[in-house]
């Protein structure tokens, strides 16, 4: 073998180890899709159609009602939300032992998965028969999915704390403080988890349950004091998953209540970091509920919209989570009723006409899960390459770069040949080189046309671009072209 063979050898493999760091980030990623989704069967059919999407995905998450048996399916509900995605077809469609061979975790989200507070909002609910009956339901689903070829890796208990009412509700009713349950019952509530929590780690001692948190109807205050309520009873959860409600955020608003929602997200995400709580964000369309008016525009472009707008109100503010979750429990109740519905429709990742969640997943972690959190600050020492958008691409794709002062004051001009950015294919053959004119201090952008230094048009596959500034920084990131 040549010394060249050799050194492109060399040069391969580490862009391949490149490459390896750049598709699981320290962010972790999940995926629930719609639980009535037409096509989500087709994820396991149709692996090639998301791609990109899974190298993303770090845990792929289940309803409870798609996994059950015995009563438990969403098949013997009389609203019928699941369609066809229950336990019998994922089975058929080997969903669980797929998702063990890609190397994606498998997490279920249990309805109600403790106390729930009944329709008297004063009361809560720890009776021993909501305790039978969420404990038993949590089980069966573990051991559906175990017994056919998967391994439940995560628990999630949906909204243990919650509020059913609006503000107004309490507004009118004379009540001043919209957290009754919670406030009133937190020692029943916390005791009532507890032991739920603690018998199902007799059971599952390996999977460790988390939580989900709806705010701002539970307060930062208050998913605060539940920690160390929790913790008072030997229970640390391993994560603490956020769904903000946009729309109650603007109600509590025009009551006169002082809600600042990055603030907010800031204080609870460090005060998780001293107690060792992951802390993730849901991130969904946050205006859901107003398919209630707008349901002749609500569509699954409607909703890729609003979702990416919540991504870039996250991301802008810095809040960086721990989980980012991309979930949709979209039902079209207000026009056709429960049952199947396309919003978002799951596949395909890569047509720019579709409006789909995997293509979502990639836009989104283009944004925000694929910026290394170290480098994305608003420090002025800081220099980093973004992730291309969109990704993936056809034909054409924007990469942008943020330069600082020291690389530039570091004998280096701001004439374009002293940056410049390199695209690579995965044989470590250089395909184009894009000169960066005008480097300035702060953002710079590019934009490559998926063609080579020829003008040729290069064809679909993985591709590695490649910013150097001067002799003080240097740093690489993967696209993807799909024709």
């Amino acid at each position: 073998m040549s010394l060249n063979s050799v050194l492109r050898w060399i040069i391969i493999f580490l862009l391949l180890i490149l490459l390896t760091n750049e598709v699981k980030s320290e962010n972790q990623v999940w995926y629930t899709p719609n639980i009535g989704s037409v096509d989500m069967l087709d994820l396991f059919n149709n692996p090639e159609q998301w791609a990109s999407a899974r190298s993303n995905i770090d845990v792929f998450k289940f309803y409870l009602g798609q996994v059950g048996s015995e009563g438990w399916s969403g098949i013997d509900n009389p609203a019928h939300t699941i369609g066809d995605n229950h336990l019998e077809n994922f089975v058929y469609v080997q969903a669980f032992s797929l998702l063990e061979e890609w190397g994606i975790d498998i997490a279920v989200e249990s309805f109600f998965s403790g106390p729930v507070i009944s329709y008297d909002p004063i009361e809560c609910s720890t009776s021993e028969y909501v305790f039978n009956l969420t404990l038993d339901g949590s089980i069966n689903v573990i051991q559906n999915i175990q017994a056919n070829g998967g391994t439940v890796r995560y628990l999630a208990m949906d909204e243990p704390i919650r509020q059913w009412y609006p503000l107004y509700h309490y507004i009118h009713t004379g009540q001043t403080d919209p957290r009754p349950c919670l406030v009133d019952s937190l020692g029943a509530l916390a005791d009532h988890v507890a032991a739920y929590i603690l018998q199902m780690e007799e059971w599952f001692p390996e999977i460790p349950i988390g939580q989900i948190g709806l705010y701002p109807e539970v307060g930062i205050e208050q998913f605060m004091e539940w920690i160390i309520a929790l913790e008072a009873r030997d229970i640390f959860l391993p994560f603490l998953h956020i769904d903000v409600h946009g729309t109650r955020v603007d109600q509590y608003l025009s009551f006169g209540y002082d809600i600042d929602i990055v603030s907010d997200m800031l204080e609870l995400k460090s005060f998780l970091e001293v107690h060792n709580v992951d802390f993730g964000i849901i991130f969904t369309d946050p205006y859901w509920s107003s398919q209630a008016w707008e349901e002749d525009i609500y569509t699954d472009s409607f909703y890729y919209e609003r979702t990416m707008n919540w991504v870039n109100f996250v991301n802008d503010g810095n809040i960086e989570p721990d989980h980012s979750i991309f979930q949709s429990w979209i039902y079209p109740v207000y026009s056709t009723g429960y049952g199947p519905n396309e919003i978002p429709i799951n596949l395909p990742e890569y047509d720019l006409s579709v409006y789909s969640h995997t293509r979502l997943i990639n836009e989104a972690t283009s944004i925000f899960v694929g910026v290394d959190p170290e480098a994305s600050t608003d420090l002025p020492m800081n220099s980093v390459l973004h992730q291309n958008y969109p990704n993936p691409f056809n034909p054409s794709t924007t990469i942008s770069f943020k330069i600082s002062s020291r690389v530039l004051d570091q004998n280096l001009t701001r004439d374009y040949k002293d940056a410049k950015i390199e695209i690579y294919n995965l044989k470590g053959q250089k395909v184009k080189k894009l000169e960066i004119r005008n480097l300035k201090l702060g953002i710079n952008e590019v934009v490559w046309n998926g063609k080579d230094d020829n003008n040729k048009s290069v064809s679909s596959g993985i591709y590695l671009y490649q910013l150097k500034a001067g002799n003080v920084f240097s740093e690489t990131k993967k696209m993807m072209l799909l024709k």
